[in-house]
């Protein structure tokens, strides 16, 4: 999250879609729609799943007995 963009998340980083009271709804998601690309052309943007590695599962090894 860059400095200035508190406002267009909420705490757990989702966005904020609704408007604060004293903001234009449309002015708003204006402003969050440049924000997403914003994220879209930092971030990797869109990815599509049948392009994603295929990870295997983690190995993990069993505990030993006590002597």
């Amino acid at each position: 999250m860059h400095r200035g963009d508190e406002d267009l998340h909420y705490s757990d980083n989702s966005h904020r879609w609704i408007a604060p009271p004293e903001v234009d709804q449309a002015t708003w998601e204006a402003g969050l729609r440049a924000h997403m690309q914003q994220h879209r052309s930092t971030m990797g943007g869109r990815f599509n799943i049948d392009e994603l590695l295929e990870v295997p599962p983690a190995r993990i090894p069993r505990q030993r007995e006590p002597d």
